[in-house]
């Protein structure tokens, strides 16, 4: 999964893109820290951030976003992850 942040609208936003979009039925989670969260197949990311894959999220500019395609059950199906770039 290819994972794109730029500038959002607001200060301290950014503006996430997620390629391919999630499958029907499916959900996206996301985590902010200071390197990249290794994800793995199957792995529970129920207690991980919600997202609706379109919404910007408040994050801090070279912080990394990883997001995480995830079925009903929470599961991970796909991952990947991105530098942040926040509107200053």
């Amino acid at each position: 999964m290819t994972v794109n942040s730029v500038a959002g609208t607001v200060s301290g936003d950014t503006k996430v893109t997620v390629s391919p979009v999630k499958a029907s039925g499916n959900l996206y989670k996301y985590k902010i820290a200071d390197a990249a969260t290794t994800v793995i197949y199957g792995q529970n990311v129920q207690t991980w951030s919600a997202w609706d894959g379109s919404a910007d999220i408040t994050a801090t500019t070279g912080k990394v976003i990883t997001i995480v395609e995830c079925d009903s059950t929470y599961k991970a199906i796909k991952a990947g992850n991105a530098t942040v770039t926040a509107k200053a």
